[in-house]
């Protein structure tokens, strides 16, 4: 049986995540939002960059689809691509991981990737009127 640094079985604190979510408020991203999530998700895609989740390197399109995997199932509880990034593409909800990225053999926190692309994006992306 897999088991977290606590000593708590994996399953365990998957099946928490999954009844807090449930129990959540139900909200859901506005269209800004939303375009902003389908951009960061397009963003990790097609970078050149490694994931590493739970000490694992995986290529951009994995990550993508795991990252994508996640907004499906908890998108109702996020209102903003700032919650995207803090509550999904921050670190495993399984082992509580930080997810990290590796482009140009610089690692750096996810957190930080996806928060710098995010502003890059508001500054460059028109305002809608």
């Amino acid at each position: 049986m897999s088991v977290t640094a606590t000593g708590r079985p994996r399953w365990l604190l998957a099946a928490a995540l999954a009844l807090a979510l449930c129990g959540a408020a139900q909200a859901e991203p506005d269209a800004r939002a939303a375009r902003e999530i389908d951009h960061l998700l397009e963003f990790v895609g097609t970078s050149n960059c490694m994931f590493v989740r739970n000490g694992s390197a995986h290529p951009a399109a994995e990550a993508r689809e795991h990252l994508s995997m996640k907004y499906r199932y908890a998108r109702a509880q996020l209102n903003s691509a700032e919650d995207f990034v803090r509550e999904l593409a921050t670190g495993s909800s399984m082992s509580g991981e930080p997810y990290k990225i590796v482009c140009d053999r610089r690692e750096s926190p996810a957190a930080a990737w996806l928060g710098e692309e995010l502003a890059r994006y508001r500054k460059a992306a028109p305002t809608p009127r």
